[in-house]
């Protein structure tokens, strides 16, 4: 579960600039920061919606 959770996360972390800059066509630093930082947190908190 923990390996497929990881994939999730890094594939959310990947889609975020991905999907940008297919809408766009150009990709900048804070679309890559916003994913990064979505994968992040997908990571961390997980699937059982742990509280801060």
């Amino acid at each position: 579960m923990a390996l497929a959770h990881r994939l999730i996360a890094v594939g959310i972390a990947v889609a975020i600039p991905a999907a940008v800059f297919l809408a766009s066509g150009n990709l900048a630093i804070e679309f890559i920061v916003l994913g990064a930082t979505v994968g992040v947190a997908c990571r961390y908190w997980g699937p059982t919606g742990t509280l801060l």
